[in-house]
């Protein structure tokens, strides 16, 4: 998803707008007035999360609400059910 706002936002709120472009994923479209003027990207899409970081970005992450938790858990319950059991390939 893309959103615009306008370069005085952008450099009033700098790290919180890097922050949602490196943890969200959101993409940022700087105006000038009308015109476009700059385009903020992720960067490309590193393989995988560091673990090591895991603890610290759940403590910061948003509260999720009663609805949102409920359906988390009904996903991850969808996620289990329709696991496949695989052969071990090193025959453990």
């Amino acid at each position: 998803m893309t959103v615009s706002i306008t370069v005085t936002e952008f450099s009033r709120g700098l790290s919180g707008f890097l922050s949602q472009v490196q943890h969200r994923g959101q993409s940022l479209d700087i105006q000038r007035g009308k015109q476009i003027v700059a385009h903020v990207t992720p960067a490309a899409a590193t393989a995988g999360f560091p673990l090591n970081q895991l603890d610290a970005w759940l403590a910061n992450a948003p509260a999720l609400s009663v609805d949102e938790r409920q359906s988390l858990a009904g996903d991850v319950r969808t996620a289990r059910q329709q696991l496949v059991a695989r052969d071990d390939p090193w025959g453990l």
